[in-house]
């Protein structure tokens, strides 16, 4: 059985994502049937407008779409751009902007955290199986090497395996004070980009190539600053730890000499308890 498993390792995991596919998407039906946003009509499915436009944006539709998110993006972590497309549905699904945002942050969140989650109760390995081995070791080095203060400015940008540096970053247990600020500013930046940027730049004033290269230029501008800032404050992070390291070397030669006297003075009181019951005896 191990040995099937293994030869047709990526046919079942497609096959298990597939009936995953199917059991959301059955039970999506049941629970829309169930507010009556749709019906069967001589085996043909219709759709209530109306009520659909009032469900989706109460406290239970939305919770509703947030996990469907949350599930759905977590099954496609290793198909590029599945966020990004769930992100552009939501926009398209809801007239309000901001419910849009919030909602789509909302389902992010939730999905990187629980990615975080498995990274760090699951370890490496299981962050290979779940997302391949070249996206782990890539993220991998690019924590170890540029630093943790690089990572909220990776989960600005698309380039950068997103999925894969928030499950390493919870194989490498990286503090929730500092992972969960840079998920909700990272990529709540990339979302708000998405939902807000065609409203944000008039595309539609775009009439020369010159304005799409200043475009394109202010874009690569901006990209290049946010990394060199993140560089600075990295190289500012490192010299004060390397400035302050004698300190903590001093600091822990100190404990140390102070945990031998202790256990000096331990065994000193116990062996001259056990002379005076030599003595006694």
């Amino acid at each position: 059985m191990k040995a099937f498993l293994k030869k047709y390792e990526k046919i079942v995991k497609i096959l298990l994502i597939l009936l995953i596919f199917v059991l959301i998407s059955v039970a999506t039906t049941v629970v829309l049937s169930l507010f009556g946003i749709i019906s069967f009509n001589d085996g043909e499915m219709q759709i209530n407008q109306a009520i659909f436009d009032s469900f989706k944006t109460t406290w239970y539709g939305c919770i509703l779409i947030i996990l469907i998110q949350v599930v759905i993006t977590s099954l496609l972590s290793f198909v590029p751009g599945a966020s990004m497309a769930f992100i552009m549905l939501l926009q398209a699904l809801y007239n309000n902007p901001l419910l849009a945002f919030v909602v789509a942050l909302s389902g992010v969140f939730l999905s990187s955290f629980m990615l975080y989650i498995l990274g760090r109760f699951g370890g490496y390995n299981l962050c290979k199986k779940l997302l391949g081995e070249k996206d782990c070791e890539k993220a991998s080095d690019l924590l170890n090497n540029k630093g943790l203060i690089f990572f909220p400015v990776m989960m600005l940008f698309p380039m950068f395996p997103d999925d894969a540096l928030v499950m390493v970053a919870g194989t490498l247990k990286m503090s929730l004070k500092w992972f969960i600020p840079s998920i909700i500013i990272g990529r709540g930046i990339g979302v708000a980009t998405i939902i807000f940027g065609l409203s944000i730049v008039p595309f539609d004033k775009f009439t020369t190539p010159w304005h799409w290269i200043a475009f394109i230029l202010i874009c690569a501008i901006g990209i290049a600053l946010v990394f060199f800032l993140a560089s600075r404050f990295n190289k500012y992070l490192e010299k004060k730890k390397n400035k302050n390291a004698p300190i903590v070397e001093v600091a822990e030669e100190i404990v140390e000499a102070v945990e031998v006297t202790e256990t000096t003075e331990e065994i000193s009181e116990e062996a001259d308890e056990k002379i005076e019951e030599t003595v006694e005896k």
